[in-house]
């Protein structure tokens, strides 16, 4: 412990020492250094004026480019489809009004059976004639727009002519006892505008009947002949020749006439008794002259 003590303080000596001569040394050399006149001339005021240089900082344009709004407004990409909700044409529709004014037209009709052949064959004009205290019209079916179809048996057929505005069916009857063919049943069904503003319906039946009657293989025919079927309504046939069963060849079978068409013979037989009795009566005439003439005269 002694011997670090002297150690420490023998250090701290030689330090002083040694700070001491380089003091004393640095003091010499200030003395013996001649101060030098103060050859630093002064130079004229060197400091010029900095003329104050144009703003070289040139503004340059702003290159802040305004780059064009590049967020590009995509076209609607909602693409205006359209109205792809058709407007439909106008479905108000008219009011009901009569068709124009048509003339009865005939048409063609006719029905098969299973085998293929003709059952009910029929040439006729039909129009549905309407009279009542609100109407007074005539319906009439127009063969372009008439579909016909039906069925055979043995012993009945029946044909349904369809039409726009309704349907008329009739149904024929063979009856071997009578040795007749006819019409046992006839239906309609009809609406239709008689006046603007509103369609009506109209229909009627008419069964146990014995319309049309012809002999079997015959034909019935009639210039005209109208079938009342109530309510003011009435069937009207115009031109018409119908057969059901017996059809050969696809053709009518002998024509039996319907009562209006058959000669009517009372007026000439009529025509001739009147004749006769005139003939008679000029003949009876004569003869009471003549006698009265004879016995005038007197022998000689």
């Amino acid at each position: 412990m002694r011997n670090g003590l002297i150690l420490i303080a023998a250090v701290i000596a030689a330090t002083a020492l040694t700070s001491g001569e380089y003091s004393s040394d640095f003091m010499v050399k200030l003395s013996t250094t001649t101060p030098q006149p103060n050859t630093t001339t002064p130079h004229p005021n060197t400091t010029t004026t900095t003329t104050p240089h144009p703003n070289t900082t040139t503004p340059h344009p702003n290159t802040t480019t305004h780059s064009p709004n590049t967020t590009t407004h995509s076209p609607n990409t909602t693409t205006l489809h359209p109205n792809t909700t058709t407007p439909h044409p106008n479905t108000t529709t008219a009011p009901p009004a009569p068709t124009p004014p048509t003339n009865m037209t005939k048409g063609r009709y006719n029905v098969t059976d299973k085998d293929g052949n003709i059952c009910i064959l029929a040439d006729l004009g039909i129009g549905i004639r309407v009279n009542t205290s609100e109407v007074n019209g005539t319906f009439i079916v127009q063969p372009r727009k008439t579909t016909s179809s039906g069925q055979c048996s043995e012993k009945t057929a029946d044909i349904t002519l369809i039409f726009d505005e309704g349907s008329l069916a009739l149904k024929f009857k063979n009856d071997e006892t009578k040795q007749k063919v006819y019409v046992e049943f006839v239906e309609f069904d009809l609406t239709y505008a008689f006046k603007s503003g509103a369609s009506e319906n109209y229909g009627g039946k008419n069964e146990s009947l014995e319309l049309f009657s012809a002999a079997p293989g015959h034909s019935y025919s009639c210039s005209a002949e109208s079938v009342y079927m109530g309510n003011g309504v009435s069937l009207d046939l115009t031109n018409y020749r119908l057969q059901a069963f017996n059809i050969k060849n696809k053709a009518f079978g002998t024509t039996d006439l319907c009562k209006a068409d058959k000669p009517d013979y009372r007026v000439p037989i009529a025509v001739g008794i009147i004749l006769i009795i005139l003939i008679v009566i000029v003949v009876i005439a004569y003869l009471i002259s003549r006698k009265r003439r004879s016995n005038g005269y007197q022998s000689l």
